[in-house]
């Protein structure tokens, strides 16, 4: 879903972010591509088979606000879950979470849960905040800011690390927010990240199962190898290759698929490195000439990503890959009509902004046409997400409905 709406925006770099209930997840999208890994980890456990590289903290509406050993206000990982859940569900709960702080603070409305039809309680997610306010001595709406600011400063250590691994600018990308609390949050840490420019696609609530529908059938196989560039055995490796295409194939046919593609990487790295990039290779063999070309673009990309090469040096091929990729029927997107100015606002509320409330307009996302826009201080309600708009700060939305929130130039 979120690669599809990188390539619709004709965005070339971007990240995906998922907030969910009980965690954030992270994913780098390339020229409308999701990036795949193996190792990849689900809680502490990895899994040695090839899929999207997604990093996940346990920082979601549902994580829990508590005080540490050392009196230090800490969120997450723990989480209140669906049952009993946040403190102002009025199922039981009474540890204060993240979503209980943006209710305190207005960013969330207790009328606007499910458009109005799930029961929020806010006094009982001011009573669930009261404890910690009073250990730090703080007022229960600044500790509820500390709460937002803590969940905040936790997901965007989770960015950087993605990004840094990679090698990759933060000021390069656009963050893709989804997910039901994805958008409350986003705008904040594009200002925390330094990253230029957010988008809130369509349905944000439901996204993840929008991108189920989109994908693709595919197969993925993987195969470690240790080749160098100065002793490459060719027909051996070339055996290999073909070994895993033709499982892949043998896999994808099973799903009653007869058109497919099929993609080729390596994963390479200068002799003695622990860490990997990984190119495509567009021939079906290795050949000497096709090698050639491999170990300059090797050269190429580790100076963009590290700025540094070192041509000459052994590079040694650690991991060659095939996917077969079956493309899926995908569904069809209203074009929007194109609009002119911003639409009305709804209605208006205290919502808190820096150090203090603010009165802030409050905008229905199905009010917006083509080419409509908002400035910060905002907040944009839907069925099931809320997107906050902070000051010096812009949302536009383009002809699909995706919001693109971007700092002012005179900001």
């Amino acid at each position: 879903g979120a690669a599809s709406v990188a390539m619709q925006t004709k965005i070339p770099m971007s990240m995906s972010l998922d907030i969910g209930g009980t965690s954030a997840d992270v994913s780098i999208i390339v020229s409308g591509q999701p990036q795949f890994g193996t190792g990849e980890l689900i809680g502490e456990f990895p899994v040695y088979i090839p899929s999207v590289s997604v990093s996940s903290i346990g920082e979601g509406g549902g994580s829990i606000a508590w005080i540490d050993k050392g009196g230090l206000l800490q969120v997450g990982p723990q989480s209140a879950g669906a049952i009993p859940g946040p403190a102002c569900y009025g199922n039981g709960g009474t540890l204060p979470t993240v979503t209980d702080a943006n209710i305190v603070l207005g960013r969330l409305s207790a009328d606007e849960f499910l458009g109005g039809k799930m029961h929020i309680d806010v006094d009982l997610a001011i009573t669930s905040i009261e404890p910690i306010s009073k250990k730090l001595n703080l007022s229960v709406y600044e500790t509820a800011n500390a709460i937002i600011q803590i969940a905040n400063n936790n997901m965007v250590g989770t960015l950087r690390t993605v990004l840094l691994e990679k090698g990759h600018d933060p000021r390069d990308f656009s963050l893709i927010g989804f997910g039901g609390a994805g958008p409350l949050h986003v705008n904040e840490l594009m200002e925390l990240e330094n990253i230029p420019k957010g988008v809130i696609p369509q349905h944000p609530g439901q996204f993840s199962a929008l991108g189920f529908i989109m994908t693709d059938a595919r197969v993925d196989r993987e195969r470690t190898i240790q080749q160098l560039s100065k002793s490459f055995d060719l027909d051996g490796t070339n055996k290999l290759f073909k070994e895993l295409e033709e499982l892949a194939i043998s896999e994808i046919k099973k799903s009653n698929v007869s058109k497919f593609d099929i993609n080729r990487t390596v994963d390479l790295r200068y002799l003695g490195q622990n860490y990997e990039l990984t190119l495509d290779y567009k021939e079906s063999a290795f050949s000497e000439q096709g090698l050639s070309g491999l170990w300059e673009a090797f050269h190429q990309l580790h100076q963009k990503r590290f700025n540094f090469s070192i041509p000459g040096e052994t590079i040694e091929i650690v991991n060659l890959a095939i996917s077969v990729v079956s493309k899926s029927e995908k569904p069809s997107f209203t074009i929007l009509e194109k609009g002119v100015g911003q639409p009305e606002k709804r209605s208006e509320r205290k919502v808190w902004f820096g150090k203090s409330f603010v009165n802030t307009p409050i905008f229905d996302r199905s009010d917006f046409l083509s080419e409509q826009f908002v400035t910060g201080p905002a907040v944009i309600t839907e069925h099931a997400s809320t997107t906050i708009i902070l000051p010096n700060h812009t949302a536009k939305v383009d002809s699909y409905g995706n919001i693109h929130i971007s700092k002012n130039s005179e900001g």
